[in-house]
């Protein structure tokens, strides 16, 4: 959805502005969604796909002692796993359920906080996506960019690896891991382009209000 500035500012006040995030796990979408929806004055919706996701796996969690964000990237493994392929695809199948239910028109303005694997759906759930609303891509500058390996490590999420990821003859799983892991940013970082209407840098948005979000975003149009 491409909006004017004009545009923008009659859909917010009219209670019609859908906006969807998109960008790498661990850049801010679900900071910036969860910072939106609170403040009644804007009158947001807040649809988080990962809680769906996680609500659709839980009877795959569960007989495994698994819960939360954790437990699905616990439950989906790494790319160099047996299991990965069918834990992958199985994902990617609750991911296109859980955003063919997210709810337009409710009378309120809305948030879609999107997993980073959503360019990896098919192209006609996208084209509904940039029809019902603004897509905005939480673009990762260097420094962000420097430590998503390093959080990723550390804390776990569920990632969609698709094609960017091979491992070598005599390579770790982990050696390969961080080998591969800046060509999948590169990949998804052009994609995530080709997705949205409009960029803002993720790292500039790391202490933003709800509504510094929404001025940030207004200047770029």
């Amino acid at each position: 959805m491409e909006l004017s500035k004009a545009g923008f500012d009659q859909r917010l006040g009219s209670h019609r502005l859908f906006v969807s995030l998109v960008g790498m796990s661990n850049v801010g979408k679900s900071f910036i969604s969860v910072r939106l929806a609170p403040d009644h004055s804007l009158n947001f919706a807040r649809a988080c796909i990962d809680d769906c996701i996680e609500e659709k796996l839980s009877p795959f969690l569960e007989g495994r002692g698994f819960s939360g964000i954790d437990g699905v990237a616990a439950w989906m493994g790494q790319p160099y796993d047996a299991r990965y392929p069918e834990t992958q695809q199985l994902y990617l199948g609750f991911e296109e359920a859980s955003m063919s239910e997210v709810g337009y028109g409710i009378g309120r303005n809305l948030v879609v906080d999107t997993t980073g694997s959503v360019i990896y759906l098919p192209q006609p759930v996208l084209s509904h996506l940039k029809e019902k609303t603004l897509v905005v891509y939480l673009e990762a500058t260097d420094e962000v960019r420097n430590g998503l390996f390093e959080r990723y490590i550390s804390n776990p999420k569920p990632v969609i690896w698709g094609s960017s990821f091979n491992l070598q003859a005599g390579e770790s799983g982990i050696e390969a891991l961080k080998r591969c892991y800046p060509q999948l940013l590169d990949y998804r970082a052009g994609k995530y382009r080709e997705l949205a209407d409009v960029a803002v840098p993720g790292g500039a948005l790391r202490d933003a209000t709800g509504r510094q979000f929404l001025s940030e975003l207004r200047s770029r149009l």
